[in-house]
């Protein structure tokens, strides 16, 4: 009996300790905000604190992220044509989106504003 409660105590902590998968819907504006910070650090504006490397990071990757998905998205649809050149650069991509967020406060959602920056901002050529 005491074995059973010691594995039934042992399997709820691990229970307890597993994270709860669920969908992350970010802000358009939280993430503008993590944007600007991150271009702060990376112009030497903003102090490179672990708190404000960390906030860069997520911006960037979370635009790097954004595009590499728009391009695989645009070259199996036809429906969503995006072409963002090679050479553009991850600190222009992240100015574009922080404007973008300025300019367009009806997109709430951080995935919703930079698909619909890429898709104003980098539109294909015709017969592309």
């Amino acid at each position: 009996m005491k074995k059973a409660i010691l594995t039934l105590a042992f399997l709820m902590a691990g229970w307890l300790m597993v994270p709860c998968a669920s969908a992350e819907f970010r802000s358009a504006k939280d993430m503008q905000n993590e944007c600007r910070i991150a271009l702060g650090v990376i112009q030497g504006t903003t102090p490179k604190s672990s708190d404000n490397v960390l906030l860069a990071g997520e911006c960037v990757g979370y635009v790097q992220g954004a595009v590499d998905a728009s391009q695989a998205l645009a070259e199996n649809v036809s429906w969503y044509k995006v072409c963002t050149p090679d050479n553009t650069s991850t600190f222009v991509l992240i100015q574009k989106f922080i404007a973008f967020v300025d300019a367009n406060p009806k997109y709430t959602l951080a995935s919703t504003a930079v698909q619909m920056m890429l898709a104003q901002e980098f539109p294909c050529k015709k017969g592309k």
